[in-house]
């Protein structure tokens, strides 16, 4: 028995180092990551109450704060990596959408956050 359970972080405040414009490489600034994994769930987890048969939601935040340690020019970069990522280290996820968006960005507007999301 296997079954298609989602996985859902929301919001996970990050602090990193991404944007085009060299100073927000060096300023930084807060992100908020949310991710939907669409995950297939072993009987082990769903009757015997045992990790190895999901995916830890700690071991995806663990991922994430990896990804986000790296500094890149392009969200869009930033939330394909997170994506591939945990696609490629956690096979039991078939799908997997990423959210990632920057706080009070340097765009010349008033807006709280912009962001990206990506599904693969």
């Amino acid at each position: 028995m296997a079954e298609l359970l989602t996985v859902h972080i929301s919001r996970l405040c990050l602090f990193g180092y991404h944007g085009v414009m060299p100073q927000e490489r060096v300023v930084g600034a807060n992100f908020y990551v949310s991710v939907e994994a669409q995950v297939r769930v072993g009987e082990s987890a769903l009757v015997d109450d045992c990790l190895d048969g999901t995916v830890s939601y700690a071991d995806i935040v663990s991922v994430l704060r990896e990804e986000m340690s790296r500094p890149s020019q392009l969200l869009e970069h930033l939330a394909y990596r997170m994506a591939v990522r945990l696609k490629s280290d956690f096979p039991r996820i078939e799908s997997v959408t990423v959210r990632v968006d920057k706080e009070n960005p340097p765009c010349g507007v008033l807006a709280r956050e912009i962001g990206v999301s990506l599904t693969i």
